[in-house]
């Protein structure tokens, strides 16, 4: 639990960073805020999150169900971590809230800007699928979550455009993250 807060306060540092020196420019602290996605969303952009995470799991499912059993399952070298306690709930919790910060706070909103919606979103969802492809080190049987990491990372980016928030794009990433482990054991 403490590395997961470590890397939330770690991945959220660019995001910091970033409306600073927004402000330091001359940006209202609304609009500094604004462009890191530092702002609530609308009840119906937490629906469409809550909507999001349907498709998102049974994608996650199929993706998972390709991957063999003894990969996922491995003893001692359990790849998937089946979370057992509290804390293991709230790591994944705060690792999706990292990653959010990240990618569709800190890099999608800098990326909206200056390439505008369509460009700017496959950037960060390819970029968002790059540290993701180290699965690949660790087994090549893992290959079924790369289409999963690369579809999410868009339509969570299509969600922080829609309601100009993380919020949204948080609540969906986490409890996607967070059902496997719930329906599947994982």
């Amino acid at each position: 639990m403490t590395s997961a807060l470590f890397e939330l306060l770690i991945l959220s540092l660019p995001s910091i960073v970033w409306t600073r020196r927004l402000r330091r420019s001359g940006s209202s602290p609304a609009d500094a805020c604004d462009a890191a996605g530092l702002r609530w969303g609308s009840r119906s952009d937490y629906a469409a999150a809550l909507l999001l995470v349907i498709p998102g799991t049974a994608l996650g499912g199929l993706l998972l169900s390709l991957i063999p059993s003894h990969v996922l399952h491995g003893g001692s070298k359990n790849i998937v971590g089946a979370p057992h306690t509290p804390g293991d709930y709230l790591a994944i919790v705060s690792l999706a809230l990292a990653e959010e910060m990240l990618f569709r706070g800190f890099l999608a909103g800098l990326l909206f800007r200056r390439l505008g919606f369509r460009a700017g979103n496959t950037l960060q969802a390819l970029i968002f699928l790059a540290p993701h492809t180290l699965l690949l080190l660790v087994n090549t049987s893992l290959w079924p979550l790369l289409p999963l990491q690369l579809t999410a990372g868009w339509f969570l980016g299509w969600l922080r455009h829609r309601s100009g928030s993380v919020g949204p794009p948080c609540l969906a990433h986490a409890l996607t993250n967070l059902m496997p482990a719930l329906l599947f054991g994982l």
